[in-house]
């Protein structure tokens, strides 16, 4: 999602003009903006963020030096990159343009989802209510040609998406749309819980590394190792460290006892073992359920099924985390369609799982797919 191509033209010029001869440097420079967080920015003087640490461990162990070298702005970064002054950069999203300058690995880094976001005391629960309303948005973004093309609604823009996502708090528009993780971010460091998301993604953008044309064997070199550590888990990792809120034993706990007390409602006359399981959404809210048993295996709905149906039917589509629970209210693993069903909802939903009694942990659904390493085994009762 990340910038248009407001003079990509001008860097196709400089691209055509940088010597044919760039030599591959020993150390390789990766050109990076330093207040894009929480993808890439500078802290403690030392750059840090979601990217850097990814481009880090993908060239982990291959012996090349890199640098990272902070951008003057934007349009400095690309021309830079174009030309061959740098090697690489991250949060770049493709376009047919910017595929003639650069050339990217295979694999992106991560998914944004292009949301709207209101204030909850707005009652706005449907994204066609919006119509006739005024939404916020980045100036010069992909988001700013969507509400456009979408219509029915007043745009106002704001040079920076902090801005554009106070406007919504300070009710000088009636939501913002933008990406979800850039917006979960300032809305955590913030503070501001009355936001909340409306309605499913209106578009998804994927963010790549971008490299200069001569760079073929960094690419590759990148490209292998972002195939490493997604499969090695290292990638779900840093993934975790900057996009999925960390619960506290409380919050396990209280959610597990909230699915618990559904058990009563439970339907199970085939089996006689009843589940109940409740999730939590980034509004705050639960919804939970119990299972209901069908004459024959697989006629009913699931517990976890019943809880999201009721955060769908809801209309609140972020979910945080999930548990399934037995008829002693221990946190089971939930079925094999059920973590299919959860990691629909994104790779950072958590599921609480409670190898010992009592004692509960949290574990991305992406780590309990299947062949993903060390996915526990559902108990028998």
């Amino acid at each position: 999602m990340k910038r248009t191509a407001t003079v990509l033209l001008a860097l196709a010029a400089l691209a055509l003009a940088a010597p044919c001869g760039v030599r591959a440097a020993e150390k390789k420079i990766c050109a990076f903006d330093r207040a894009f967080i929480p993808f890439s920015f500078v802290r403690n003087q030392q750059p840090t963020g979601f990217e850097v640490e990814i481009l880090e461990a993908a060239l982990k162990g291959s012996g090349l030096g890199l640098e990272f070298k902070p951008m003057r702005s934007w349009e400095q970064g690309q021309a830079e990159l174009a030309s061959g002054v740098v090697h690489i950069a991250p949060g770049i999203t493709r376009t047919d343009l910017r595929d003639k300058l650069f050339i990217y690995p295979s694999t992106p880094t991560v998914e944004l989802g292009l949301k709207f976001f209101v204030n909850r005391a707005s009652l706005v629960r449907s994204v066609d209510q919006l119509r006739g309303q005024t939404v916020a948005t980045r100036r010069d973004s992909v988001t700013q040609g969507l509400l456009q093309a979408f219509g029915g609604v007043k745009v106002r823009l704001y040079d920076d998406d902090e801005k554009a996502i106070l406007a919504v708090q300070a009710g000088d528009a009636q939501a913002y749309l933008g990406a979800d993780k850039l917006a979960w971010d300032i809305i955590a460091r913030r503070d501001l819980r009355n936001l909340v998301v409306v309605g499913p993604a209106m578009h998804r953008e994927q963010l790549y590394f971008a490299l200069y044309k001569g760079e073929t064997g960094l690419r590759d070199l990148v490209d292998r190792g972002l195939k490493r550590i997604m499969a090695d888990g290292e990638y779900d990792r840093i993934y975790r460290k900057w996009f999925v809120p960390e619960p506290s034993t409380q919050d396990m706990a209280d959610l597990a006892a909230k699915a618990a007390a559904e058990l009563p409602t439970a339907y199970a006359p085939r089996t006689g073992t009843p589940r109940a399981a409740a999730v939590l959404t980034r509004s705050g809210e639960v919804y939970a359920a119990a299972s209901v048993e069908g004459p024959r295996e697989g006629i009913g709905v699931t517990a976890l099924e019943g809880a999201v149906a009721r955060a769908v039917g809801a209309g609140d589509l972020e979910l945080r985390m999930a548990v399934v629970v037995d008829a002693q209210g221990r946190a089971l693993p939930p079925s094999g369609p059920e973590r299919d069903l959860l990691a629909g909802f994104g790779r950072g939903v958590l599921v609480v799982l409670e190898p010992n009694p009592g004692e509960r942990e949290a574990w991305m659904v992406q780590a309990l797919l299947p062949f993903a390493q060390s996915a526990p085994v559902r108990p028998e009762d």
